[in-house]
């Protein structure tokens, strides 16, 4: 496929990267105001997040290897596992956007709007369109495989190549440029608004 092709079928599943974007968007607010509302929410996920400390203790390398293959799994699984009628698909959004809203919050709190900012922006401008793109295409796999069982006649094994095709050409390639920069960038970043 071109990338002509791959942009004529980015815009054929614009209604799933809508979908995605709305529920990633709508959980991600409720997570925020899940954890204004109950401070013990956000530090109960906050405590879970400083388990993974250790993973900041490696050599630059290896976190970014660990932030690429953790990207890249939940990416191909919501992809493809959305062969199970989008219900992988819509679990990797709703978790990853209600995260992303108490650690919003509890980062917030913690040192302003701009230090979430510097946070997030320098890999994730590239990390979460390419994760919710993942997850659109998982959301179309889950719908043509409910056709299929309605009987409806779609290429379900053909559009599974496409994902394929996306995941290899460019979910990977993207998500290793995101890790990337996270690993190398994102703390500069933080270190300049701290």
């Amino acid at each position: 496929m071109s990338i002509k092709d791959d942009l004529a079928y980015l815009k054929s599943i614009r209604i799933f990267v809508g979908l995605s974007v709305f529920i990633f968007g709508l959980t991600t607010v409720m997570g925020y105001f899940a954890a204004a509302v109950d401070p013990e929410l956000a530090s109960n996920w906050t405590r879970e997040l400083e388990a993974l400390k250790w993973i900041f203790d490696q050599p630059p390398i290896v976190i970014m290897t660990i932030i690429f293959l953790k990207n890249l799994l939940a990416s191909a699984m919501a992809m493809l596992l959305g062969l199970g009628l989008g219900l992988v698909p819509l679990m990797v959004v709703t978790s990853n956007g209600f995260l992303l809203g108490i650690v919003g919050y509890a980062a917030v709190q913690k040192a302003g709007f701009l230090f979430l900012t510097a946070g997030i922006l320098p890999h994730g401008i590239i990390e979460l369109p390419v994760v919710l793109v993942s997850i659109a295409i998982g959301f179309r796999l889950g719908y043509l495989l409910a056709l299929t069982l309605a009987k409806e006649k779609v290429d379900l094994s053909g559009e599974t190549r496409i994902a394929i095709h996306f995941l290899l050409r460019w979910v990977a390639p993207l998500l290793f440029l995101a890790a990337a920069i996270e690993t190398f960038i994102t703390p500069i970043a933080i270190s300049v608004v701290t």
